[in-house]
């Protein structure tokens, strides 16, 4: 073979790979490189050997001429990707949340919701405002009450200004848990002396004793026209309280310990101060 034939020879071969070929090439040749990168992550179980068997065993398919086997290995391989993610799903996620790099906050974030609660109690009494709070213990209520809006969010000093100042019908009642979240906002009794509402200050008294003796939940009542607290619990009335008499009742009755929370983990801070509040006579 001369030189002008093998140069005719090659020239007539190289027309065949454009530079639109070349772009192809790169391409998977850098989405083959990233994948088989990605897979050498897995620690628990060798899913890059699985994918070289996987390929070699197509190429050696396509080389012997198995045609009908190498359709199937390629008409299945979404199949075959899909039970490796299957097989390896928590490792996988976990690869691909670290494929973005995100910065966890450490900001604390205070949970003394009773604090913020008794802070808009002394700002209702101020504004003239008549409040009457259903505090929901370890015995659940969802059967006894009619919430005109379900909320079951966390307390907070936005949230409670919201509902209070603009929601919140001052002759119905605002539904609190214990666990620092409220639960719904212009609530009423299903079986009640006074179906609609407590338009009497008194009247939230009948059912205030009824509910309490047959649960642990208490109802506070904030009397703006005496400038004074009322709590119920365990069927009894006791009224004539300050804002911060009540507050301290309230966190004796309910065995009340505020958190301190970080985004990831939760902690209890004990108050010397709580585990020392004595009952108010």
């Amino acid at each position: 073979m001369n030189i002008s034939t093998l140069q005719s020879y090659l020239t007539h071969h190289i027309t065949f790979f454009t530079w639109r070929d070349g772009l192809e090439i790169v391409f998977f040749w850098v989405l083959f490189y990233y994948l088989a990168l990605w897979l050498t992550k897995d620690t628990e179980k060798k899913l890059l050997l699985y994918f070289y068997g996987y390929c070699m065993l197509a190429l050696t398919t396509h080389l012997l001429q198995l045609t009908t086997l190498t359709s199937c290995l390629f008409i299945f391989s979404p199949a075959v990707i899909m039970i490796f993610m299957f097989m390896h799903q928590e490792t996988l996620q976990r690869n691909m949340i670290t494929l973005k790099n995100i910065t966890a906050s450490t900001s604390e974030v205070a949970t003394d919701w009773l604090s913020c609660l008794m802070r808009h109690t002394l700002k209702a009494l101020n504004n003239n405002q008549e409040l009457i709070f259903l505090i929901e213990h370890t015995d659940t209520l969802h059967r006894y009450v009619n919430p005109t809006y379900i909320l079951n969010a966390p307390i907070n000093e936005g949230l409670l200004a919201l509902l209070l100042d603009h929601v919140h019908n001052p002759h119905q009642m605002s539904w609190i848990k214990s666990d620092g979240t409220i639960q719904g906002i212009n609530v009423s009794w299903k079986a009640s002396w006074h179906p609609a509402a407590y338009h009497d200050q008194l009247a939230w008294i009948d059912d205030a004793i009824a509910y309490t003796t047959k649960t642990d939940a208490l109802i506070m009542h904030v009397d703006p026209k005496h400038h004074q607290c009322a709590i119920a619990y365990d069927g009894a009335i006791h009224s004539k309280l300050t804002v911060e008499q009540a507050g301290k009742l309230l966190r004796k009755q309910i065995n009340y310990r505020p958190t301190v929370t970080k985004k990831g983990y939760t902690h209890d801070s004990t108050s010397k101060k709580n585990n020392l509040a004595q009952r108010v006579p």
